[in-house]
Parts: C-alpha cells; structure tokens; sequence
C-alpha cells in the first residue's frame, strides 16, 4: 500500500477534539420535542372554565370595579360588601332567615341560624359558576321548581359571584374615548333580598378603574430571565438551575394561592384548575433533585417539561394582569404580578437551559483512528 507523500494528502480520518452531532444529539432532540409536546397536551387538556388560575366562578382580571353602597332601606345586622375579585359578601346577624333572589326572582341562597345554603335548581346557581353568563340554561334548572337546598357554609354568611354586579359587555364609549380616566359605567345595580314578607334592595355601582402599565412587569420578567441565564454558567450551572426551578415553583405557589383563596368555587373545580400548574411543580421539583444530586443529564428533560408547564400554564394565561386594576387574588396586586413576573422569567429560563442541555448533551467526540496519531495509513 502506498504511503501518502509529500505531494498526496492523508486519508482524511476522524481528527480527534472534534466535535459531530450524531445519535445522541438526535435521541436528546427527541425526547426534549416529546417533553413540549407532552407539556402542551396537558395544558390543553386543562383548558377550560376552570383552566390555569382564573378559578371556579368569579371574573378574571378587568378594569372594572364594583363597590357595594349599602341595602336600602337599612336592616340593622345584615351588612353586605365587596370581597376579593369584585364578588359580594352577605353577613346575617338579624336572627332571622334572608333569601337572596336570582335574576328571575327565584330563591337563590338562603341564609341565616342554620347556615348558609344555596338552592341546586336555581338557573342563577348554574349562570353563576361561569365568568360570563351562558347564553343558555339547562330545564333541569327551573325557578319554578321547588327549591333543592344545599349546604354550603355553617355560618350565617356567604360569598358568591353575581352577574348583576359585574360589567360584561363591550367598553362602553366614556371608556373607548379616554380608557386612561375613571367612569362610572353602571350607576346602579340591584339585587333584591328577602326577610319574610319585606322586600330589601342590595345596592352598588361599577367603576371603571384604569391599570398600571403592564411594560415594567414585562422588563422585569425579561431581567429575571437574564439573572438566571448569566447565574447559571460554568461549573455552578447544576446548582444554579436547580435553585432557578425551586424558586419558579415558589413564586407560582404564590400566585396558586392567592387565586384559591380568591375563589369562590367548590373544592373540585378549585383543585380541576390547579392540576396542571401542579403537574408543573412536581416536575420541576425532580428536576431540582436530580440537579443537586449530579444528575444534570437525566435531569434536563425534566427542567425543560416543569418550565414549560410553569410557563404556558402558570404564567401566561394571566399576563392580563400586569395592566389590569382588579385582580381576583387574595394576596394583592403587587405580590400577585411579582409572582406572575418571576414565574414567567425563571419558567423561560428554565425551558432555554434544558433545550441548550440536550444540545450540549447531543455532542460525543469522535473516536481516533487506530494507528499512528498523524492520521496517516501504514504500509
């Protein structure tokens, strides 16, 4: 065999150092494209009345506020209010039983000595549990019916959504021409409440209240992001990254909370509506484990599937929030759009690292060729 002289080039063998996207690479893209595909089915599976955080019954974020002015004419012990997300509180201290009426003059909820209950066949039971109102109610929900009673608190008090109080059309024109000032849309609204055989008038208005500009919200996700993407570099990388999940976990446990305790839904639907951003906490608590015992491998799909559940699930669906005024949580707007703010951030952080991993992860050094080490072809 001839041997390659001054004039010939060698063999061009693997030269080793050099880096070529082979098997591996492919299989990490794999698995790292079925975590996004894995992640979207299950947000969209959760999607729904009760999807993300916008809980149960209740509005989402708006601009518009309602405000209780009082029950007129007055009942000494029976005192109404507005409550987290613009819903109506009712205390009864009057001894006696009251009904709240629905919008066709029903018995709606009752409540007094032996509780709180609310009628099962009400059409307005049924309207309530969504944001807006259906367009249609099923017969088996008749005000002509007679009342099936259920529980819903031991005390003689009761918080719940109403239609009647809220502003759900279109912006009205006041608003369209200068969004950035404060109208009153609904002067009045009525709910009309009964004690025995008198009729009493539950009475407020709702305000058009602008919100702040949601741009400082949004550059301060974008820092978040950045903080994390600079931290997480060189030989801390594992550490740093398990921390950025922990802390996303914590900021959207945050935010869970706040809109829990701002809801009025049933357990079921509170928990129906948690499921996914839950999911998204569990993964992104593995990921941190397997980061912090060195398993940063087997951990990057797990970093990428808990951000973009945190993501999509967690953060997103509420962006309205950094420039709405009324926000239906029960920890407050600051810590409410802070809380959105770092998941959102750390989530995105957490996606960009585990799609860099599987591409680092995808590169394997060629093997050198067998022989002499100047690639050449022995005689």
């Amino acid at each position: 065999m001839q041997q390659a002289g001054p004039g010939r080039r060698a063999p061009r063998a693997g030269r080793p150092g050099r880096w070529r996207r082979g098997a591996p690479r492919a299989r990490w893209g794999g698995r790292a494209w079925r975590a996004v595909a894995a992640a979207w089915v299950l947000v969209a599976a959760g999607a729904g009345p009760a999807a993300a955080h916008t809980i149960g019954s209740g509005p989402a974020a708006s601009n518009y506020r309602t405000t209780v002015r009082g029950i007129e004419p007055a009942v000494p012990g029976l005192e109404a209010r507005t409550v987290t997300g613009g819903r109506l509180e009712l205390v009864n201290r009057t001894g006696q039983e009251v009904l709240v009426l629905g919008y066709r003059l029903e018995p709606y909820l009752r409540l007094g000595p032996g509780g709180a209950f609310e009628n099962r066949r009400s059409p307005s039971a049924y309207a309530n549990r969504f944001t807006t109102a259906p367009d249609s109610i099923p017969a088996e929900f008749d005000p002509a019916a007679e009342p099936q009673w259920r529980r819903v608190g031991d005390r003689a008090r009761i918080v719940w959504h109403d239609h009647r109080a809220h502003w759900s059309g279109p912006d009205p024109p006041a608003v369209t021409a200068a969004p950035g000032q404060r109208h009153v849309v609904q002067p009045e609204w009525q709910i009309p409440l009964r004690l025995d055989r008198r009729t009493v008038l539950l009475q407020g208005d709702v305000t058009w209240v602008p919100g702040p500009s949601p741009w400082p919200w949004a550059l301060a996700a974008l820092a978040v992001f950045a903080v994390a993407m600079i931290a997480a570099r060189g030989r801390r990388r594992p550490r740093v990254l398990a921390v950025v999940a922990l802390l996303a976990v914590a900021a959207d446990l945050v935010h869970t909370a706040g809109a829990l305790l701002g809801s009025s839904a049933p357990l079921a639907a509170e928990l129906s509506g948690t499921a996914t951003t839950a999911a998204g906490w569990a993964v992104a608590a593995l990921a941190a484990y397997r980061l912090l015992r060195g398993r940063a491998e087997s951990a990057q799909v797990f970093l990428l599937l808990g951000g973009v559940l945190l993501t999509l699930a967690g953060a997103l669906p509420d962006l309205t929030a950094f420039g709405r005024s009324q926000l239906p949580s029960a920890v407050g707007p600051l810590a409410t759009r802070a809380a959105i703010a770092v998941t959102l951030g750390l989530g995105t952080a957490m996606v960009v690292a585990g799609l860099l991993g599987f591409r680092a992860a995808g590169r394997t050094p060629e093997a050198a060729p067998d022989g002499p080490g100047d690639g050449r072809v022995a005689a």
